[in-house]
């Protein structure tokens, strides 16, 4: 289901406290399943503190606004721009803290729908047919960092966001493109085990490692892509030596932070310069530039036409 306020916090963590045994979920909605079942809350707030919630495989995403969240000691804040995860049993922490409206859409992904969408993709056919019902779940642990927005997870989003219809709630909907998330997801996913076997040491264990501490410098750099930020700042935050964590920055992502970060200032500038009425030069403020020129030259390298042009074109 989609909901429209986030549920009464004491009630929650009760339901998870007896994994949703009674099958009442929100608004005593009667569910198929026992534990925590699939629901978006697409809330409009402007403060909010729900701590220590250990949901489900949990997407978190704001439509407008920001909010921060907390994993295992790991605090991010999420953007517009981009998205955080959280897994099964995982407690995690929410809050907003802004004077301006965020309003979230968060994807929580019921447990029975993601036990039976891992098992279902990742063995074979015979195998499915071989066990019947009784199904070898895959265990899957996204990694709990920022990922990009891409065209393609916001098409995902929208989809989702489509099954609720001005004549009621579409359930089947819902779940073909809760389904199409999940799908999209694992291939990040591997796209990240992919980048771990690039970091150089023979140890997994010391490659994952590498990568955690790595992909706390991407976090820091797409929190603060808008601000002054150097090569010690994000360095620091990842808890490597400055020409360690360079060197292996651009063989896990393949560019380097600079790169990354004018990346994430043109993907900004594209949205802005699409869906917001302010000028060249507030945006280029708001993107951390110290002047519309220098916006504007790296935007036409980029994209080849300027900003002005830009904006023409897509609207």
């Amino acid at each position: 289901m989609i909901a429209t306020q986030f549920p009464e916090l004491g009630w929650l963590k009760a339901r998870i406290a007896e994994n949703f045994r009674s099958r009442r979920g929100l608004g005593n909605l009667q569910l198929d399943t026992e534990g925590f079942p699939s629901v978006v809350i697409n809330a409009k707030s402007k403060e909010t503190f729900r701590p220590d919630i250990a949901g489900p495989l949990s997407v978190f995403i704001n439509l407008q606004g920001q909010s921060r969240c907390k994993v295992d000691g790991r605090t991010v804040v999420v953007g517009e721009d981009n998205y955080f995860i959280s897994n099964r049993h995982q407690p995690y922490t929410l809050e907003i803290e802004n004077n301006a409206t965020t309003e979230t859409f968060n994807i929580h992904i019921g447990e029975y729908f993601s036990e039976q969408f891992f098992a279902g993709v990742m063995q074979s056919s015979d195998t499915l047919l071989n066990q019947g019902k009784q199904l070898n779940i895959p265990t899957i642990a996204f990694h709990n960092q920022l990922y990009r927005r891409d065209a393609v997870f916001d098409a995902l989003v929208n989809e989702i966001r489509s099954a609720r219809q001005e004549a009621g709630f579409d359930k089947l909907l819902f779940e073909e493109k809760l389904a199409g998330l999940l799908f999209y997801l694992l291939q990040q996913h591997r796209g990240i085990l992919r980048q771990i076997q690039s970091i150089p040491p023979l140890k997994q264990a010391t490659r994952i490692e590498l990568y955690k501490r790595l992909s706390l410098g991407a976090d820091y750099i797409q929190s603060a892509y808008n601000s002054a930020i150097d090569l010690d700042a994000i360095a620091s935050a990842a808890c490597l030596s400055k020409f360690h964590f360079l060197r292996l920055f651009r063989l896990a992502y393949g560019v380097s932070p600079y790169q990354c970060l004018q990346q994430l200032r043109i993907s900004r500038a594209e949205n802005l310069l699409k869906h917001s009425s302010a000028s060249i030069a507030d945006i280029a403020l708001q993107l951390g530039f110290e002047n519309s020129n220098s916006f504007s030259r790296l935007f036409r390298q980029h994209r080849g036409v300027y900003p002005s042009q830009y904006r023409l074109a897509v609207n």
